[in-house]
C-alpha cells in the first residue's frame, strides 16, 4: 500500500470567496482599515463610530442580508450596521417569523 494520496489546498487569498459585487460599493472599503469594522465587544466607542459609517453606506442592506444568509462568515465585527449580538437576535426573529408564517 502506498502513501495516501492527498489533494493540494489552495491558501492565501486564491482560496477566500470573491466579494459580494456590492461590496466595492461599500464605505468600509473605501474608509479606515479593516481592524475598524472588527472592534473589540468592550470598545463601545470603536462600535460606535462603525456603525455611524454603516449608516451612510449605499450598501448597508446588501451587507446586512450578506451577513445574515451567512453567518460563518460574519460571526465577528460590524455588518451592516449591527454587531454580531444584534444579527442574532435578527436572525432569530427572522426564523420565529418564518416558523410562525
Amino acid at each position: 500500500m502506498g502513501a495516501p494520496r492527498f489533494r493540494a489546498r489552495r491558501r492565501g487569498i486564491d482560496a477566500a470567496p470573491a466579494p459580494p459585487a456590492w461590496a466595492a460599493q461599500a464605505l468600509c472599503a473605501r474608509v479606515g482599515t479593516p481592524a475598524d469594522w472588527h472592534p473589540e465587544e468592550s470598545d463601545q466607542e470603536a462600535i460606535e463610530a462603525a456603525v455611524s459609517v454603516c449608516g451612510r453606506c449605499p450598501v448597508r442592506t446588501d451587507c446586512l442580508d450578506f451577513a445574515l444568509d451567512h453567518p460563518p462568515t460574519s460571526q465577528v465585527g460590524i455588518w451592516g450596521g449591527l454587531t454580531a449580538e444584534e444579527r442574532i437576535r435578527v436572525r432569530r426573529r427572522r426564523m420565529r417569523a418564518t416558523r410562525a408564517a
